[in-house]
């Protein structure tokens, strides 16, 4: 988990989260759904 998490945290800071469907193609890539994506989004947003 902690792996994933900080993916999304590198992701985040590269931008790749402006792109139209990135969360679902980052979600599908992972193995994860994309609300899990979007809770470590908001957790690093907090």
């Amino acid at each position: 988990r902690h792996e994933k998490q900080l993916a999304v945290k590198l992701l985040d800071q590269r931008g790749a989260f402006i792109l139209r469907r990135a969360v679902e193609d980052v979600a599908d890539a992972m193995g994860v759904s994309r609300i899990t994506v979007y809770n470590y989004l908001n957790a690093l947003h907090r």
